[in-house]
Formats: structure tokens, sequence, C-alpha cells
């Protein structure tokens, strides 16, 4: 009978249940144009400002310390920097 308890207790531990949340998980992709006004010199640091301006905005917005609107956690994020280039004509 021991071995029976052993299996059952095997069993809950790799059985995946859903556990319960205060957040919804979600995976969101986005392409997005962030506007910069970097000088050719800087542009290589256009894309960096760009990701640091879209990380900002899913902080919460705190008005004389009251929160208003809820909060997003990023957990975890990767920017591909996308570059235009002119087409060419025959």
């Amino acid at each position: 009978m021991a071995t029976k308890n052993r299996r059952i207790e095997a069993d809950l531990i790799t059985t995946e249940q859903p556990v319960r949340s205060d957040y919804a998980l979600m995976q969101v992709t986005l392409t997005l144009a962030v506007e910069t006004y970097f000088c050719d010199e800087h542009m290589a640091q256009a894309h960096e400002a760009a990701i640091e301006d879209v990380l900002a905005r899913f902080e919460p917005l705190v008005v004389e310390s009251e929160l208003i609107g809820s909060q997003v956690i990023v957990l975890h994020s990767e920017f591909t920097p996308l570059g235009l280039t002119k087409q060419v004509r025959p």
C-alpha cells in the first residue's frame, strides 16, 4: 500500500495545474515607429533612446502621489532595429 501512495504523490507533482495570479500574462509583438530627433552623427543612439521611451510608457502614471491606471510589468523585451531603404527602380 505504501507504493500506491508514493505513485499518487508523484502524479500530483508532475501534473500541470493552473496557478491563480493577480496578473494576466500575455506576449505582445508590436512593430513601432518612435519619433526621434537625432542628427546623422548620433543616429546609432536613436534605437536605444526609442527603446527607453517605449519601456517608460509601461510605468504607472502617478499624479500627486496617487496611482492612476493599472501597472504593467514587462517580464521580457526583445527589440530588433529596422532600417528604411530606398527602392531602386530600373
